[in-house]
């Protein structure tokens, strides 16, 4: 997790929710937080690791965590194919 980065700053306010959010997150490739780590606060996380890395070695990925969600919208992999339904109603494949 350490090394060279370029930081960037997105903000999505047209989702309908946080919810949406991490899902338009993995389907973009922008999200890095590990599933047992989601969902809850930060100091009830780190009560319950192991590692002596804490938060950041035990709740962030080095490599984005991609999941397809709506096979309608954007994606940084094609996620045709795969189990992703539309979000809009008779929404087309995005590929």
């Amino acid at each position: 997790v350490r090394g060279k980065y370029v930081p960037y700053l997105l903000h999505m306010s047209w989702t309908k929710n946080k919810k949406y959010k991490m899902l338009f997150l993995q389907q973009m490739g922008l999200w890095y937080t590990n599933e047992k780590c989601q969902g809850q606060e930060g100091v009830t996380v780190e009560k319950g690791l192991t590692s002596k890395g804490g938060l950041e070695a035990e709740c962030c990925s080095a490599e984005p965590i991609v999941k397809c969600h709506y096979s309608d919208k954007p994606s940084v992999e094609k996620c045709k194919g795969s189990n992703s339904s539309p979000l809009d109603h008779n929404g087309k494949s995005f590929w």
